[in-house]
């Protein structure tokens, strides 16, 4: 039986604690009173949480690990961009592919992590507002998933390329824009610092993106949409992180804590040392989900090669930023 609960607090001061019965009737008559008395609608949640969903990969069915399962741990994030999600802005124009704002920004991301050392290993993410039909309306979903443990390293995006291959040699996935006219692309927040905003201009140009959701800025360096993703904040979380980092490590990239990156980088002459996030530890001092904010910002990368070259570029424009300010 599955083990989810959830507490709702009620107009009227009742709490109810909705979890998953032995019954889908049973299920449905939770939510019901949780759901305003809607009969139809808790009926429907209730069939969906009881359904026998059989999942099967080729891929990964081939694949043959063996990973304590005592030593896994997991964050979810059931809606990232959550604004965007409540808005529910469906006309948005792209850029480059890329989306500001709009339910396209809005993923659901589930992420595993190794317990002892605090490294993710396996991730996906859905988004479940990828592209919408103009005759029907009807929205259709994308889906990633990554699985980096020891020696093994497998991605669907990897996967559905040599799948396109076969039939459409020219195919694959979609290409970095990689340094045209010698400069990189990058996404971020509208609300990133402006030391960091300047160096990200100087080193992008037209090629510095915005949008919504660190979920989904995440997946847009996964996709290969830019190069990265740079954020100095303390405003993102574990569980907005693990999943995209399992599968950026998968394609040989990573998420880096960005004020690590630039103290070594203080202490060296050239960017060398990869402080990735970790997911088993909190953070000294703070409270509430704080605890388990980025608090050194991040970097997320798909080539280490970029990378580097990247972030010493990085590294002498901000100092410039910083004397100019």
């Amino acid at each position: 039986m599955r083990a989810w609960l959830f507490i709702f607090s009620l107009s009227i001061g009742e709490k109810i604690i909705v979890r998953v019965c032995a019954t889908e009737k049973e299920t449905a008559k939770l939510l019901q009173r949780v759901l305003d008395n809607n009969e139809a609608a808790s009926k429907a949640l209730a069939r969906a949480v009881h359904e026998d969903v059989q999942l099967s990969d080729p891929a990964l069915d081939a694949v043959h690990i063996n990973i304590p399962h005592d030593n896994i741990a997991m964050w979810v994030d059931p809606i990232d961009s959550t604004y965007q999600y409540i808005k529910g802005s469906s006309d948005i124009t792209p850029n480059n592919g890329i989306f500001i704002k709009g339910l396209q920004c809005v993923t659901v991301l589930i992420g595993a992590y190794l317990i002892d050392t605090g490294l993710p290993i396996m991730g996906v993410i859905n988004q479940p507002f990828a592209t919408r039909d103009p005759k029907t309306l009807r929205w259709k979903g994308e889906h990633y998933w990554g699985l980096s443990y020891m020696d093994t390293n497998i991605c669907s995006l990897q996967i559905s390329s040599k799948v396109n291959n076969l039939d459409n040699p020219s195919s694959g996935p979609p290409p970095c824009i990689e340094n045209r006219n010698n400069l990189y692309s990058a996404v971020t927040s509208s609300a990133e610092a402006k030391n960091i905003l300047g160096t990200l201009s100087s080193l992008c140009e037209e090629n510095l993106y915005f949008a919504a959701g660190a979920g989904y800025k995440c997946l847009c360096v996964v996709q290969g949409l830019v190069d990265f993703y740079v954020f100095s904040e303390d405003t993102t979380f574990k569980w907005d992180c693990c999943a995209p980092h399992a599968i950026l490590r998968s394609l040989g990239g990573g998420i880096l804590d960005l004020s690590k990156c630039l103290k070594n980088a203080r202490h060296k002459s050239e960017f060398s040392e990869k402080p990735h996030l970790l997911y088993n530890m909190e953070v000294e001092g703070s409270t509430g989900a704080d605890r388990w904010s980025n608090k050194g910002g991040l970097i997320a990368y798909r080539s280490e090669k970029h990378l580097e070259s990247f972030m010493d570029l990085f590294i002498k424009n901000l100092a410039l930023q910083n004397e100019q300010h």
